[in-house]
């Protein structure tokens, strides 16, 4: 990477990219996931940007699978943290977990206590690596006809699935269909007003939503909604959620970055490849204080007091409503 005032120029094998930036130390990772790296004795000038364009990426720098050897940082990071809540939900449930992907989220959902765990997801492929690697019951399917039969199913898991569907609606109410009168949905998809805030569309999303539209649509199915939230852009600086906001004012205090990244190594760019192999059990663990105050990552439920902007919407649908 080469530097030209505010201008970074990262030059590769297969790309040659060229971004301007904006002075504070975080920078927007919205298409192609920045992730800043403390400066140290051998870059002592300048922050570095690493930028994802590996494994998993279908096009214009959008990231739609995460393959855990091989993910950028952010990545990995924000999908461990989603199954990292979801795995309270789980004892003693049967539970689906609808775009499966690559099972490592499914596989720390079965040892996270659920009586069992269904991988659904619409490559043949991605399920036969899936049994294979993780022993993981995955089935082909499609989310708008979901390969279950009625009320089989207590918690149904759907993690940035909904906004590739052609039809949300057909897909909560497959999700109600599978789903016992008693049953939860936990569903998760990008906050339209930040995710795609600066007019750039994610070429691989049939639909996003803000937050009011995510609820309602829920609700169309489910009488209890409740919102939660992950990786804020920004957050009011008297809120706690400022210290792991993206474009956190307290960044520009010197020495706040180095006193944070080491409290919750999570934030750099590298992620050691033991963890990596390791996914399924690096969910099972628990965040811990004081690294919990500095981890974006880290779902949390609503708070429109502290004017958080968030990146994903993460919600929790109970109680499913019958249909006339």
């Amino acid at each position: 990477m080469e530097w030209n005032g505010d201008t970074a120029v990262v030059v590769g094998p297969d790309a040659h990219l060229q971004f301007d930036l904006p002075k504070p130390e975080f920078v927007s990772a919205l298409s192609f996931r920045f992730s800043l790296v403390e400066p140290s004795n051998i870059f002592p000038t300048k922050n570095r940007i690493t930028v994802a364009m590996g494994n998993g990426q279908d096009g214009a720098g959008y990231t739609e699978r995460m393959v855990p050897d091989e993910a950028h940082a952010r990545v990995f990071w924000e999908h461990i943290a989603r199954y990292r809540f979801a795995k309270d939900f789980v004892r003693d449930k049967r539970v689906l977990d609808i775009a499966c992907g690559e099972g490592y989220g499914s596989a720390a959902l079965a040892k996270a206590g659920a009586a069992s765990v269904i991988g659904v997801d619409i490559s043949p492929e991605i399920c036969e690596h899936a049994h294979r690697k993780y022993g993981l019951d995955a089935r082909v399917g499609n989310a708008q006809a979901i390969p279950m039969q009625d009320q089989s199913i207590d918690l149904v898991v759907s993690f940035e699935t909904i906004e590739h569907v052609d039809a949300p609606a057909a897909f909560v109410d497959e999700c109600a269909r599978i789903l016992v009168p008693e049953g939860t949905l936990i569903v998760s998809t990008p906050n339209r007003p930040v995710y795609s805030g600066d007019g750039r569309q994610n070429p691989y999303h049939r639909v996003e939503f803000d937050a009011d539209e995510f609820i309602q649509l829920l609700h169309t199915r489910f009488r209890s909604v409740r919102l939660y939230t992950q990786f804020n852009q920004s957050a009011a600086w008297w809120s706690l959620r400022s210290l792991s906001a993206e474009r956190s004012p307290w960044l520009q205090i010197r020495g706040f970055w180095r006193l944070s990244s080491w409290l919750c190594p999570a934030i750099h760019s590298y992620v050691n490849p033991v963890i990596r192999s390791a996914a399924d059990d690096i969910i099972l663990l628990r965040d811990n204080f004081p690294s919990s105050l500095f981890n974006p990552y880290i779902v949390r439920s609503r708070a429109e007091g502290s004017h958080e902007r968030p990146y994903i919407l993460v919600a929790v649908a109970e109680r499913v409503k019958t249909t006339q």
